[in-house]
């Protein structure tokens, strides 16, 4: 699965923050410096720089530049919650930590309406930051019968949703809760936090055409990783 050219650009950068060369503060590429160096268009410039201030690793200033952020990571919850949004991925890269095909009833998760002996793929991923941090364990399980070739893909740039879209499944709707949850003393150690800390879970089912489930996933975020909020525009009297 080819990378987009955003991701890599953005990676380019995120790699540079990581490494200490651009520093806290440091004033970032303009979108038509990114134009000009990578041969892009100003939307996939832009969309680099949207992307690093979404993750809170750049702060954009109207008129002044896009600079590295020192801050915690900020996530608005709309966006959080949004298939759109998080399709776009965060700055860092995932760690495969393991997969396998297994009947549902031996899965890390419930899959709602599956059979006990339903044949499904089992995805756990850990997400470092730019820094090399942890920042949150993914678990997936999906329908092995619309998705068999899943565990030969590259699972570090995986998006299952548009993986999913992309083999034809019929997604008719999805439904995400966001629950909170303490850590078990091995989410704890993956996340190099404390046993018990409490956290915030994101769950999402993918939903077919027929009723069915074909996905279920978690994601649980370290915490201090990250501030959540809410924006939302005031309309004018």
């Amino acid at each position: 699965m080819a990378v987009p050219l955003y991701i890599q650009i953005r990676r380019e950068i995120e790699a540079k923050i990581r490494s200490g060369e651009l520093p806290p503060g440091s004033r970032l590429p303009t979108e038509i410096d990114l134009s000009a160096q990578y041969q892009v268009s100003r939307a996939t410039a832009q969309r680099v720089l949207n992307d690093l201030a979404e993750a809170g690793l750049a702060i954009r200033r109207r008129r002044h530049g896009t600079f590295v952020a020192d801050v915690t990571r900020q996530i608005n919850l709309l966006n959080f919650v949004t298939p759109a949004a998080a399709a776009k991925g965060t700055p860092g890269r995932h760690e495969v930590l393991s997969v396998r095909i297994v009947r549902a009833d031996a899965a890390i998760l419930e899959l709602p309406g599956a059979a006990a002996d339903t044949a499904v793929v089992e995805l756990v991923r850990r997400k470092l930051d730019v820094r090399e941090e942890p920042l949150s364990i993914e678990r997936h399980v999906v329908l092995f019968a619309v998705a068999p070739d899943l565990p030969n893909e590259s699972l570090e740039d995986l998006r299952s949703l548009s993986y999913l879209q992309g083999k034809g499944v019929p997604i008719d709707s999805i439904r995400l809760y966001l629950d909170p949850v303490a850590l078990t003393e091995h989410d704890a150690a993956l996340l190099n936090t404390e046993t018990g800390t409490p956290a915030l879970m994101r769950r999402r089912e993918l939903r077919s055409d027929d009723g069915g489930t074909v996905e279920v996933a978690t994601t649980i975020v370290r915490p201090g990783s990250t501030e959540f909020f809410l924006e939302l525009p005031v309309s004018a009297a």
